[in-house]
């Protein structure tokens, strides 16, 4: 039976992850420091509870990391654990950059000395932010890193810090860049759970500067499906993107589901005042496109969900988890963030 260490298995991903993996045969450990954005143990879905072992850890001493791993001898490691939140880190970048750099740094260095005892993989969970805004085209691996925000920019260090212990400390840190996600367990505070609980309230949803940005949106369950199929496939890469190629408007992902919910009679919102527009962020991307040819070409893997349906999927996923709904709001408070004076 493999061994899984899952590092940040309670955020938005890694949630949907460990449920993914639970149902099939391996053993868990998932290590998560348990923030305001992370998912109660009680709300996860584990179908073989004696499997799964679950420790709140920071990750801020690698020699404890260290000695969890020698204890519990995985097969292989994933870390989904980062502040992922963009506007978060416009309003604290100090924090936020200390602590994704920092946190992976020591995992990484736990791991380097680990290797010495069993050699086994590491996969780094990243993001598309990290390649920038592109007018046209679409990022390969082999593409330079140009990030626009706090967040993407120590996402994008973390990449090369795991590249330069790959040469030095001759790990095998392996980096996957995901489009947008999307789905169950996302925190209310980003972009499609806002519309979704804003038009459940019948109140007009805000849309950043003229809502043209564009991104790729995968549902989390195929993310993780796609996720699943990369770290136990035997073809070598050192890096991939896993994307869905839906690559859509922030306008017209809030007509879409405006569309959905007001057919279903979950809105009484009108045509003409289910949106208002806000100031827009600061150094909003215009647009994220993956290359993912290397995924195509070596995993056997094809997205499930269209995005009508997946987003009918959320849409219902909100609507029928209200306790986990209401847990989320002892700590958001619906403020807009990352604005700057």
């Amino acid at each position: 039976m493999k061994k899984i260490l899952v590092t940040g298995g309670s955020g938005f991903i890694g949630t949907n992850f460990v449920n993914l993996i639970s149902s099939k045969n391996y053993k868990i450990l998932n290590i998560d420091k348990i923030s305001e954005v992370s998912t109660p143990e009680r709300f996860k879905i584990i179908k073989y509870p004696k499997k799964y072992f679950f420790i709140k850890n920071d990750l801020k001493n690698y020699k404890k990391i260290l000695d969890t791993l020698k204890k519990f001898k995985p097969d292989l490691i994933i870390n989904f654990a980062a502040e992922s939140h963009v506007d978060r880190s416009i309003n604290d970048p100090l924090n936020f950059i200390k602590n994704n750099i920092d946190l992976s740094i020591n995992l990484f260095f736990a791991y380097s000395h680990y290797l010495k005892i069993k050699k086994i993989k590491f996969f780094q969970i990243s993001t598309d932010e990290v390649y920038g805004s592109l007018i046209k085209g679409y990022s390969k691996e082999t593409d330079p890193y140009d990030p626009s925000s706090p967040y993407s920019a120590s996402k994008g260090s973390v990449d090369l810090i795991a590249s330069s212990f790959n040469r030095t400390y001759k790990t095998n840190i392996k980096i996957i860049n995901l489009s947008n996600n999307y789905g169950p367990y996302q925190y209310p505070e980003k972009f499609i759970p806002t519309l979704i609980l804003h038009y459940l309230k019948n109140k007009p949803a805000p849309i950043y500067g003229k809502g043209k940005n564009i991104r790729e949106w995968i549902h989390v369950k195929d993310s993780c499906e796609a996720i699943l199929k990369t770290i136990m496939s035997k073809r070598n890469f050192k890096k991939i993107n896993i994307g869905s190629s839906l690559r859509v408007s922030n306008i017209e992902i809030a007509n879409l589901i405006f569309k959905i919910m007001k057919s279903k009679g979950l809105t009484d919102l009108s045509k003409k005042k289910f949106l208002t527009t806000v100031r827009d962020r600061p150094g909003h991307d215009e647009r994220y496109a993956l290359n993912t040819s290397l995924f195509k070409k070596i995993i056997n893997y094809k997205m499930q969900k269209s995005l009508k349906v997946g987003l009918e999927d959320t849409i219902n996923w909100y609507l029928n988890n209200e306790n986990w709904l209401k847990s989320t709001h002892k700590t958001y408070n619906y403020k807009r963030l990352g604005l700057i004076d």
